[in-house]
């Protein structure tokens, strides 16, 4: 009887050691799997209150052959102060390594690369922001307001290597 016992407490305990992780238990394609790995997210609040919540995803990582001849960031940004705020109009300097984007379009709701981001609300404006291509491995993506509150988001370029024969 006691070796009944053993065994069956070894033969669960040995069965409960698997090698899994989260996205096992979800259903997605790669594109979003890689999404969701460079998803970043940074806040600015005064007085205990959020004022800004920035959520970016670096899209080179995500579609290398899409978007390679510059670096390129889908964006969710939701301001407290004011709604009618955009990206280029707002007191907020965005910012890849100090220099400012090259362009920036807002998405619609339709837009296929929304599927991308986790979050989806009516707060938050999505964006598609293009910056001149860095030839610096690490990138440093960085939301400012006047009074010179930050979100500082940390991404890192994949490295090329040379293919020798």
């Amino acid at each position: 009887m006691k070796f009944l016992l053993v065994t069956a407490l070894l033969a669960s305990f040995f069965s409960g050691c698997s090698r899994t992780t989260a996205f096992d238990f979800f259903k997605m394609d790669a594109n979003y799997e890689r999404a969701i790995s460079n998803l970043q997210t940074g806040t600015i609040a005064r007085s205990f209150e959020t004022e800004v919540i920035l959520s970016s995803i670096y899209l080179n990582k995500v579609y290398p052959k899409q978007y390679n001849d510059a670096e390129y960031f889908f964006i969710a940004l939701y301001l407290a102060d004011n709604q009618q705020e955009t990206l280029q109009n707002s007191e907020y300097k965005l910012t890849l390594n100090g220099v400012d984007f090259l362009h920036v379009k807002e998405l619609q709701e339709d837009d296929p690369l929304r599927s991308l981001m986790p979050i989806d609300n009516e707060w938050n404006r999505y964006y598609l922001v293009t910056f001149a291509k860095q030839p610096r491995e690490d990138l440093l993506l960085q939301l400012e307001d006047r009074d010179l509150n930050t979100i500082k988001l940390h991404y890192t370029k994949e490295k090329v290597t040379a293919k020798t024969p």
